[in-house]
């Protein structure tokens, strides 16, 4: 044993000559606001479970919290509270709130005592009250100690957990055969075509199995994904239509942006992600952080070039066009007619000028008896009836 060891232990026996481990509520409250792993291991009982997990699940558990509050070089402080579900057998069971002071992060731990006083158990509380206006920053994350069905001492697995389980590692080894990789558009629509069926078989609302919520996090990472790539062809039809079209011309320019604004809606929240702020460029675009798996970004350049003239021309447009909606009486809402008031399309026909009824103008030499069909206009394009 080290001298730094020996020393805890010291702190950690009773004043006085009565030489007992203290397992009382104050000193595992304050092992745990120091994030003292090694204090934790030597306080918590072996042969006790805590939240129905061995006492190494459970500080594995813990760690992986007090890591995410060490990341950002946040402290803990702590603040009592109780079980506050009148529906719960724990109703009004006492426990404490822990709080990062830099970043409002924020889980809870009930903590039962027995007849001694002594820690019997520590469990996560999903209704937890704690004056939570005056002692949590409200945007900051709440974290939940989450054990699953399959890390309890008493599980016993069954023929569906088999499947359910089994399913979850193939998937996730399949894809972890691009770790630290680039992975093709194709590969990944492969895989997520592979595994469709199962992931819709999966109940978003109880994830019971720590490798079915591992699976059903990375598939829904890698479908938002899909979904910006399926984009990503609308980008590229948007602009080989843009491209043969007669410049300067105010009409082709409006109901060009007009028929694409719902293009531009869905792509709205692609930006944050993906896209530097300071470039608005392209950022390496990853399909999955642990496994360090990222897409080539030339699947998406169609989204840039199309978001420049977005940039470059709708919002010119729609102040150009819009029209005067009136004053808001009594403060009342749009409500649902609210995507009517922020749509180009929308004031556009509030000035009687109707997208559908536009003929594109193409760049055919304006001596040619074609110029100016629209029919010729939209055989170019390749749109056959």
């Amino acid at each position: 044993m080290t001298p730094e060891q020996q020393k805890l232990i010291k702190q950690l026996l009773q004043l006085g000559d009565v030489k007992v481990f203290n397992r009382k509520k104050e000193t595992i409250v304050k092992a745990i606001t120091e994030m003292d792993m090694v204090s934790l291991n030597l306080i918590l009982d072996e042969s006790l479970t805590y939240q129905d997990a061995t006492k190494e699940m459970f500080l594995t558990k813990l760690k992986d919290i007090f890591d995410e509050f060490k990341k950002c070089n946040d402290t803990l402080q702590s603040h009592s509270g109780k079980c506050g579900s009148k529906d719960c057998s724990n109703h009004n069971k006492n426990g404490m709130l822990f709080c990062g002071r830099n970043s409002g992060k924020h889980f809870n731990l009930i903590i039962e005592e027995d007849e001694n006083d002594n820690i019997k158990d520590l469990y996560y509380c999903n209704v937890f009250k704690c004056n939570f206006e005056n002692k949590v920053n409200k945007n900051g994350k709440s974290i939940e100690v989450v054990v699953y069905e399959d890390e309890k001492t008493n599980f016993k697995p069954s023929s569906y957990y088999n499947y359910i389980n089994t399913t979850s590692l193939k998937a996730i080894s399949d894809l972890s055969d691009f770790k630290d990789e680039t992975i093709s558009k194709n590969e990944l629509m492969d895989w997520l075509q592979k595994y469709s069926d199962f992931y819709g078989s999966v109940s978003i609302f109880n994830f019971r199995y720590k490798n079915e919520h591992t699976f059903y996090k990375i598939y829904r990472r890698a479908d938002d994904l899909k979904k910006y790539l399926i984009l990503e062809e609308d980008c590229a039809k948007a602009m080989r239509l843009y491209v043969t079209l007669l410049d300067d011309n105010e009409m082709n320019l409006l109901k060009w942006l007009a028929e694409h604004e719902y293009l531009k809606d869905e792509l709205m929240l692609f930006c944050p992600e993906f896209v530097d702020e300071n470039t608005n460029r392209l950022q390496k675009v990853m399909v999955n952080q642990e496994l360090n798996i990222s897409i080539n970004i030339d699947y998406l350049k169609n989204y840039i070039q199309f978001q420049d003239l977005i940039d470059k021309y709708y919002y010119v447009m729609f102040d150009k066009f819009k029209v005067d909606i009136g004053e808001i009486k009594d403060g009342a809402r749009l409500g649902d007619d609210i995507e009517k008031h922020i749509s180009l399309k929308y004031h556009l026909g509030q000035r009687n000028i109707f997208v559908n009824q536009i003929n594109y103008k193409t760049k055919l030499g304006k001596n040619s008896f074609l110029y100016g069909n629209d029919d010729f206009g939209r055989l170019e394009r390749g749109q056959v009836d």
